[in-house]
């Protein structure tokens, strides 16, 4: 009897426990909300664009920023950070969303126009990110197993911030329609990168000769082609509804529906979720036989998720971790090769591929932002070395402190290049 009452009593326990953490995020994320609100009114005053705001704000809502107030102990810190890690849901819901969008921009049409420097220039730009990063790293006299990682998440574009900048101006045109394309097919490389290049840095890192050939061939390519049957199948049936259906209720919940069904299949199965959902947007976007009008409903959904999205992504820096110079430097070198990286890859496959005049000029201003996939990326790496965090650390710190100054100057760069390509249509209306 007395097992019985000390069981329920612990059940009881467990369960204001719990419910006490389900208020606290509440709390937390109607702060963010709030706090977003203001950030866009700012941000609309001072012309930045909102994600600018929104990275900024989550780094100084970040746990080390936050304990530096009088009033924050100890055990309200850990809380705290315990919390916003319990907020990894709304990222990954908010990045499905984005990976639709793209999808859904990639209209068969504009691949047929813009196809060969698209892929050109997604192929260029992430090897290229991948070997000057691998050179800088290995230059500065890291082992070359460190110098292949870095270079392997370097391949990665975020294409969350990039994308919220092109809806938010409102931007149209060849610049524009490559940008989305090339950040959208950047990640299905950075994974192929990633997944060729990590188990040859880890036998390195062993002193292993031999590398398992299926595990760095076949399972990058069942985890990219699995996502693009997966997506298109939901993606088919989605359009399918839609066609069918007038009323406002019915499209919002067959998106949503489809859109968080298709992300929790493939995590399920051990797909890619981003490329899941780009593959429902595509074909949400071009088996339509009529325009589906839904951009506006997605545009008003994804507004919320958006600004959770980006301010916890400032939020995961940790400057305590940070203070070394020669954690500094390899910070450093790494932002810089990167950029060189990607600058020098697109705008040379744009030129060697014949692309549009505005793509040869600024297509590299907008690949630069990187959170989300290589946050993943790193995090896996932290994992995957965890008995060795002099590794995994370094690459992960490394990694949000420049994902967070790319997330901060990159949308900046891409207002400047869409604006002065003259695809921004609400630079337009403001002349």
């Amino acid at each position: 009897m007395n097992e019985l009452i000390n069981f329920s009593a612990h059940n009881v326990e467990e369960w204001l426990v719990l419910n006490n953490i389900a208020n606290k995020e509440l709390y937390l994320i109607s702060l963010f909300l709030l706090f977003a609100f203001l950030v866009v009114l700012l941000a609309k005053k001072y012309r930045v664009p909102i994600v600018v705001g929104y990275v900024f704000l989550g780094i100084l809502l970040s746990p080390d920023v936050i304990a530096l107030l009088p009033t924050i102990d100890q055990e309200i810190s850990s809380m705290y950070t315990f919390i916003l890690a319990n907020l990894d849901y709304v990222t990954n819901i908010a990045l499905a969303f984005i990976a639709f969008t793209i999808g859904s921009e990639l209209s068969i049409k504009t691949i047929k126009r813009l196809g060969k420097s698209i892929f050109s220039i997604a192929i260029m730009e992430s090897v290229a990110a991948f070997i000057v990063v691998t050179a800088a790293v290995y230059f500065i006299g890291r082992p070359l197993f460190m110098a292949l990682l870095f270079g392997a998440i370097a391949s990665a574009t975020a294409p969350a911030a990039t994308v919220m900048v092109l809806k938010e101006y409102n931007a149209e045109g060849p610049l524009t329609s490559t940008i989305m394309a090339v950040v959208g097919l950047d990640d299905a490389f950075a994974l192929i990168i990633f997944s060729l290049i990590n188990p040859i840095a880890y036998s390195q890192y062993r002193g292993e000769g031999a590398i398992n050939l299926s595990e760095v061939i076949v399972l990058p390519l069942i985890e990219i082609f699995g996502a693009v049957i997966l997506g298109l199948a939901f993606g088919y049936l989605a359009q399918f509804l839609l066609t069918k259906f007038n009323e406002k209720t019915r499209k919002i919940l067959t998106i949503v529906t489809t859109i968080t069904l298709s992300s929790s299949v493939s995590i399920f199965l051990g797909f890619s979720a981003l490329i899941a959902n780009m593959s429902v947007g595509f074909a949400v976007r071009n088996f339509a036989k009529k325009n589906l009008q839904i951009s506006e409903e997605i545009d008003t959904l994804t507004i919320p998720l958006y600004a959770m999205f980006f301010i916890i992504a400032g939020t995961e820096i940790r400057f305590s971790e940070m203070g070394s110079l020669s954690f500094l430097l390899i910070a450093f070198i790494y932002l810089i090769a990167r950029i060189i990286g990607k600058v020098g890859g697109s705008t040379l496959a744009a030129r060697i591929s014949g692309a549009p005049e505005a793509v040869k000029k600024y297509i590299g201003l907008g690949l630069l932002p990187q959170s989300g996939v290589a946050i993943a990326l790193a995090y896996s790496v932290q994992k995957q070395y965890a008995q060795d965090p002099e590794v995994g650390l370094l690459i992960f710190n490394t990694l949000l402190l420049t994902a967070a100054m790319t997330e901060v100057f990159g949308p900046l760069l891409t207002k400047y290049a869409v604006v002065n390509a003259g695809e921004s249509q609400m630079e337009a209306n403001h002349h």
